[in-house]
């Protein structure tokens, strides 16, 4: 074992020191302007996280060194690629967070230590030394090898190294190959334990890269997809409708080109989206043509071949699967008026009678699945069918077809045998009755005609302070979650924030809110809209100083983005500053805004305000 700078060194099969058994791994991996830490810079840094065996988590960015890029022939970084990256101190709180309590992993970790250490000292970080194993040290106690560069070592142990001298493709090869040593080397003993790192504000986004992109059998997207990290975090609303609308430019001709491939590639990377948030812009994509297709619940056999072959070219071909062919070729549709009331559909198994039942009041039953439908009624037979799970994806509230007193007025009859009371219940369904009578459908009194209420359920949040909220049917409650399964309770302003219109509907579906005004008036007035906008700025604001809620970011982003499309950029400035400067809201998520607030002052060479400092 050796203890030396930023890495305490672990060692194979020694007495002494600490087992640190089950403490997770994080491999790491930079690119440089040269070999020199105290005059060379990092351009690129990447990390992956491995529990088990396994790697669980992926990380990269890009890095303004602030100066050039260095050897390009190596790791094809360009000084075009780093304008606007995030510099080490912009990163320097992700890359805390993502070592704290892990034992840092590189080949020829001296390199890396090296490097990380002078960037931490230039940003004035210090920390107690980090336990770390160095696979090309273990390589050389396990592997017979002509030497012990990465790549020799992944050939003897029969890894495939791809994308070498780009930081995540190394990372990617070193976790495999530490898996490998792990398994035949002593155990590992380290000079002490995890140290909590010091905290540091995430002061930007990243920046990812996108290199060697290949067609090969799986396609253009697939190879995209598979040279990015697996998920960084939310993009820049203006950075996500320019790659949604390249994606639209890209498909038009039902072909996807390698140029056009290079473009999507290119946007994703400066707009710092790793493969999960691609993927999730190509499914509202997707799900966008699905809408347009069914919007009057006619599906023309053109339109079904466009959804399959758009599917196809995002690496998506049975996304819409669970839609219903049309039966005959079919070019354009009968000229039939869109059917007025909310919209639900029924699983195959639900009966004609409830199908009926719920035409009478006041629905309309849809033949596909589609985002406007606010409920899906399923029978138990039907429920571990793709077209249920489609349901699950796009959100959509599931109810047994037993359970349907509160809609139609009336109870609801079996659609089968199978589904009578004691029967198996439908999984994941919500069981809003207790009794069902058997009377049949036939001797049930039959409800008025009525416009359907909106459906209990979980909406976006319409004060913007969390990302969803609880509505019970008639009004908001203070139930609130963020979006990643956990729930809280917030009734701060609900009054102001949560009263619905008159008609409690948009668009027949859901609760109308400010946000949605201000989204309908933006297409038809825009400075009615920016108007309406700063008006709940200053209301958001007064809230928050009465109350100490903390303010969220939509109303500031919208207003931001609609001065954007003004081109009036120091009122986009203005107001991002505006919002920087207040308290936020628990479930909000500044870092975005502020991280484009600091674009602006780049793009102007304006110096950042001193509130900004100390954002996390």
């Amino acid at each position: 074992m050796s203890s030396v700078g930023l890495f305490a060194y672990g060692s194979a099969g020694g007495r002494g020191g600490v087992d640190l058994g089950e403490v997770p791994f994080v491999v790491v991996d930079v690119e440089t302007t040269g070999l020199s830490p105290t005059s060379d810079r990092i351009v690129e840094i990447a990390l992956v996280r491995v529990e088990g065996g396994r790697v669980v988590d992926e990380w990269a960015t890009l890095v303004d060194p602030g100066r050039d890029p260095g050897p390009t022939f190596i790791h094809h970084i360009t000084a075009d690629m780093l304008s606007g990256a995030p510099t080490f101190a912009d990163a320097a709180g992700e890359i805390l967070s993502r070592l704290d309590g892990a034992v840092a992993v590189a080949h020829n970790a001296r390199f890396e230590e090296g490097f990380i250490a002078q960037e931490f000292a230039r940003v004035g970080i210090s920390t107690a030394p980090l336990p770390a194993v160095c696979t090309q040290r273990l390589a050389r106690q396990v592997l017979a090898a002509p030497n012990f560069q990465l790549v020799s070592c992944c050939t003897v142990c029969g890894i495939e190294l791809h994308d070498a001298h780009t930081a995540l493709g190394d990372t990617r090869a070193t976790a495999q190959l530490l898996t490998r040593l792990l398994a035949n080397a002593p155990a590992l003993r380290f000079p002490s334990a995890p140290v909590p790192l010091p905290r540091y504000p995430r002061l930007a986004q990243p920046r990812t890269r996108v290199t060697g992109l290949r067609k090969g059998t799986d396609g253009w997207i697939q190879s995209l997809l598979g040279k990015l990290p697996y998920s960084t975090g939310d993009a820049d609303p203006a950075a996500t409708e320019a790659y949604l609308a390249a994606v639209g430019s890209a498909l038009s001709d039902g072909k996807l080109t390698g140029v056009e491939a290079k473009v999507l590639a290119r946007l994703a990377g400066q707009a710092g989206m790793g493969a999960q948030q691609v993927r999730a812009l190509h499914h509202r994509y997707l799900d966008g043509l699905r809408d347009a297709a069914l919007a009057d619940d006619i599906l023309t056999s053109t339109e079904y071949r466009q959804l399959i072959t758009a599917a196809r070219l995002l690496g998506e071909p049975d996304y819409f699967a669970d839609l219903t062919a049309p039966a005959a070729e079919t070019t354009d549709r009968p000229p039939v008026g869109k059917q007025k009331g909310q919209r639900v559909w029924c699983s195959p198994s639900v009966s004609s009678d409830i199908r009926d039942r719920l035409t009478q009041a006041g629905f309309v039953v849809a033949s596909n699945l589609t985002r406007n439908v606010v409920t899906a009624v399923v029978a138990s037979a039907d429920q571990d069918t793709m077209k249920v799970a489609r349901a699950r994806e796009l959100s959509i509230p599931i109810r047994s077809d037993l359970a349907l007193g509160d809609m139609l007025g009336t109870v609801a009859t079996s659609s089968s045998p199978s589904q009578q009371p004691g029967g198996a219940a439908v999984e994941g369904v919500e069981p809003t009755e207790s009794r069902i009578e058997p009377s049949s459908v036939a001797g049930a009194s039959m409800p008025t005609q009525r416009i359907p209420q909106v459906i209990a359920g979980w909406y976006l949040d319409p004060s913007g302070r969390w990302t969803y909220r609880f509505w019970d049917g008639q009004h908001w409650t203070e139930k609130v979650s963020a979006g990643d399964g956990r729930t809280w309770s917030d009734s701060t302003g609900l009054p102001l924030w949560c009263s619905p219109t008159t008609d409690g509907l948009v668009d027949g579906h859901q609760p109308h809110t400010l946000t949605d005004q201000i989204m309908t008036t933006q297409k038809t007035d825009v400075h009615a809209a920016l108007l309406l906008t700063v008006r709940c700025i200053d209301a958001v604001e007064n809230d928050s100083r009465a109350n100490g809620c903390g303010v969220a970011p939509w109303y500031y982003e919208r207003a931001a983005i609609i001065f954007a499309r003004l081109d009036e950029p120091a009122a986009e400035v203005a107001v991002l500053e505006r919002f920087a400067r207040q308290r936020h809201a628990p479930g909000a998520t500044p870092a975005r805004l502020l991280d484009r607030l600091r674009r602006r002052h780049q793009a102007t060479g304006a110096a950042p305000s001193n509130h900004l400092a100390g954002e996390a």
